[in-house]
This record gives C-alpha cells, structure tokens and sequence, in this order.
C-alpha cells in the first residue's frame, strides 16, 4: 500500500510539472519568436517480484530442501516521471509590422545571434532598437552579432536587410547578421529572456538555409486552443492521483487498525 501512494505521488508531481509548463507557454503567447515548451513522460523504473518458497518441487529447476526457490511473478510498475523538457521549434506564423527594424527569419532552423554578459545566445526574437551608440541590439539592448563575431552599427536613416540578412544603406554594406543552425536542436535550450543556449553538443552552424524578410515578426508559437486542452487534462490527470492517494492513506489506516485490534 505503502508503494501505491508513492505511485500516485509520483503522477501528482508529473501533472503538476504539466500545468506549470502549459502556464509558461501560455504566459507567453504574445512573445515573439517564442517556442513553446514540452514535456516528455516516461515510466519510472520498474520491478520484478518473486515468489520465494521452501517446498521443494514446486519451482522450476533443482529445489534444495530448507533453501528457499524463487519464482517469478511479474513486474511491477512504480509510477511515472519527466524525462525531457525539450522546445517546438515549429515555425511561427509571420506578421508585417513595416518597421524596418523588426527582422523575421523563415524556417524552423536559424536563430539570430546575441552577445550577452553570459555568452553568446541565440533567439527567434527579431524585435530590434538602435541602441545609445547606434548598434542593432535588441529590445533589453543586447547586441545582435554579424558574422564577423562583433556588433553591427546602423546609422540613422533607411536601410535595407536582404534574405540572406545583409543590411545596407546608400550602396553601403553595414555587415551580416549571422543567421545560425544547428545539427542537434535538442540541444538548444531556453535560457530565459526568449534565448537558447548551447548546452555543448548542438552542432551550431553559420551555414543555413533560412531566409531573413525585413518589417516583419515571428510570432509565438504556443497553441491557445492545445494548451488550455492540456491544461484541463493536467488538471483532471492530478486530481486523480490525488483521489488515489487518499484511498491508499483510508487503506493503510484500516489494515493498521485492523492489526491493532487483532493483537489485543
């Protein structure tokens, strides 16, 4: 009985970790270039259960009297628990803003590259701003790389970001946004702020396939309609372990009183 509530337990806390991932996704539904996040389930390790018996003859194999055979029963399953928390990298949908400071990169593959104090980061936001020293940064005033390694600097007036994430202005090249792809998506994981980071086997790549359209944004990628689907089954999926445990807690009270009065 002891092992049925640990059982249930471990479902409450799965479904509880759903709920908080769905309110993440949901909470950003108006971020750009937002992915939403997953989350994987899997069985907890089970376990095999056996017999033991001292009859001889009655378990396969060369019984030793006063030597207890085993036989096996079956497995024993112990409950659930997360295994990843991996992003969608599905494609958002594209709108047009006509400020030529908003860059949207189409395909699911490519990211804008970011300086920042703890490294390089990678985002699908493509909100820019000039920064107080007329550098493409973004919207928290991070420096959006080139594919140089350093800062673009875009003086004021019209310019122009071709597909392949050139910005000119007059017949002049500014530089090149350095647009990265990476063999192992996995391995990209949200860090915060709307950026990925690198975890160390990611595979980044400058050479992509992904193309840039200036005065436009992606935008989030989190389903409403799935997410509050998920959301109530989540909600349904923990209060059921929950009715579960309560039943184990009623049981094992019983068998205990029950043992108590026996014994008197």
């Amino acid at each position: 009985m002891v092992r049925g509530l640990y059982t249930a337990a471990s479902g409450m806390l799965v479904a509880q970790s759903q709920a908080d991932t769905i309110a993440n996704n949901l909470a950003n539904v108006n971020t750009n270039g937002f992915k939403q996040t997953l989350l994987q389930v899997q069985s907890a390790p089970s376990m095999d259960i056996y017999r033991f018996q001292n009859e001889p003859g009655t378990a396969p194999g060369n019984a030793v009297p006063g030597i207890p055979t085993a036989t096996y029963v079956g497995n024993l399953g112990s409950g659930s628990q997360i295994y990843d928390t991996p992003a969608s990298f599905s494609q958002g949908s594209l709108e047009q803003t006509g400020n030529p400071l908003d860059v949207a990169i189409s395909g699911t593959n490519g990211f804008f590259t970011v300086g920042t104090g703890n490294g390089v980061r990678y985002t699908r936001d493509g909100q820019f701003l000039r920064d107080g020293n007329g550098l493409l940064a973004t919207q928290d005033g991070q420096p959006v790389l080139g594919t140089n390694g350093l800062s673009i600097a875009v003086p004021n007036g019209p310019f122009t970001v071709g597909t392949d994430g050139t910005i000119t202005q007059n017949g002049r090249n500014l530089g090149q946004l350095q647009i990265t792809q990476f063999g192992n998506l996995t391995a990209l994981r949200p860090e915060g702020d709307n950026f990925f980071v690198n975890t160390g086997n990611a595979g980044p790549s400058t050479a992509t396939a992904a193309s840039v359209q200036q005065g436009a944004l992606e935008k989030s990628g989190t389903n409403v309609v799935r997410s509050m689907v998920d959301l109530i089954n989540a909600e349904r999926w923990f209060d059921t372990n929950q009715k579960m445990v309560q039943t184990q807690d009623d049981a094992t009270e019983q068998a205990i009183s029950a043992v108590g009065k026996t014994q008197h």
